[in-house]
């Protein structure tokens, strides 16, 4: 199973008044139109095409609600591919919150109210409600799986294979979550940082991974990685494509092995064991949550959003507040004072204009 998130974020502005009108008055519209066109032309369109043409490859695939948003506004026919690939059954839609948010981690209702938002726009431009939920970073635990399938039906929720969580156990297999009905599919880190790292360094050679894959004991082997891994980190010289079109002919030698989406999986295989994920899990580098939470402008950022939350989410400026807490902006300042100034200055403005 091939899991591709793919997610440009909204990004803010370095310059920004001390007070707000609207809440896109926070986002550098032209950076993001920069940043958007030139990972689809390298990235999405070509990988899109590809999916059209490639007999027996089929993917799950998450498009952030802030890329669909992008997509809109400045690449209308990449809506349309997905939309008929959605159709065909060669992409199966993922929801998650819809601005690859850090929701869950200040309000648990408002990482609820978000993946809502994001499977009412999948809905709305391909015809397709999501039966998938993943998290960014697949970020995890037992209280997540329960919202989602509680909730908004979303039985069937990707999640990072971690040793810390599986013990003895193997992440290739269907695991039931614990306190709910939903079905955890878990990603197998190793197979997936071979490509995910292994393609920009040239390291990765089709035939090999294939046979790799072959020789896993279990039920499903899950290789979930950025879609920009394809042409934007891994650029097309380098047979990063070429890499996904001979993946089906070479899993093809062994009659073992498909290549499956998530919903026929867990139609597939039962459960052999339900999962317990008292500590968040995630595909960062810790396996947790410290690159995200462990620096103090990260905490900081936290409290911040923790604040502005109530009177932003009642007023018109409940996006700006939504935009302050996508989970690329406290990644990014684990290490950037640029971004936690930038972040600081927008949360400044947006206090500012709900005081009045």
């Amino acid at each position: 199973m091939l899991y591709l998130e793919a997610h440009q974020p909204r990004r803010l502005r370095a310059q920004l008044s001390s007070r707000i009108v609207k809440a896109d008055d926070v986002l550098d519209e032209s950076l993001d139109r920069r940043v958007f066109e030139r990972v689809a032309e390298k990235c999405y369109r070509p990988l899109l095409k590809l999916l059209e043409s490639v007999g027996g490859l089929r993917v799950a695939m998450k498009l952030t609600g802030t890329l669909l948003e992008q997509m809109e506004s400045w690449g209308d026919d990449l809506i349309e591919m997905v939309r008929g690939l959605a159709w065909e059954g060669r992409i199966e839609l993922v929801a998650g919150p819809y601005y690859n948010s850090v929701a869950g981690l200040v309000d648990e209702g408002e990482l609820v109210e978000q993946t809502r938002r994001h499977v009412e726009l999948l809905a709305e431009l391909t015809g397709v409600r999501p039966a998938c939920f993943a998290n960014p970073y697949l970020i995890y635990y037992d209280e997540i799986g329960e919202l989602v399938s509680r909730e908004l039906g979303l039985r069937v929720i990707i999640t990072e294979g971690s040793p810390r969580v599986l013990g003895w156990r193997a992440p290739s297999y269907v695991y039931k979550a614990r306190a709910s009905d939903a079905r955890l599919l878990l990603r197998d880190y190793r197979l997936s940082d071979e490509v995910a790292f292994g393609l920009p360094r040239g390291q990765v050679r089709v035939d090999e991974y294939a046979a790799k894959v072959s020789r896993v004991e279990g039920q499903v082997v899950l290789v979930g990685l950025p879609a920009e891994t394809f042409g934007e980190h891994a650029p097309a010289s380098m047979e990063a494509f070429d890499f996904l079109r001979r993946l089906p002919s070479e899993l093809s030698k062994y009659p073992w092995v498909r290549i499956s989406t998530p919903s026929e999986t867990v139609k597939r295989y039962k459960p052999v064991d339900e999962l317990r994920v008292r500590q968040p899990v995630s595909w960062l580098e810790d396996k947790g949550l410290s690159t995200l939470t462990g620096s103090p402008l990260q905490v900081a950022a936290i409290e911040i959003l923790r604040e502005l939350m109530p009177r932003a989410l009642a007023s018109p400026l409940a996006r700006a507040w939504r935009l302050l807490s996508q989970a690329d902006i406290l990644y990014s300042m684990r290490r950037d004072l640029k971004t936690f100034l930038e972040f600081e200055r927008a949360a400044c403005a947006l206090r500012s204009s709900l005081e009045g």
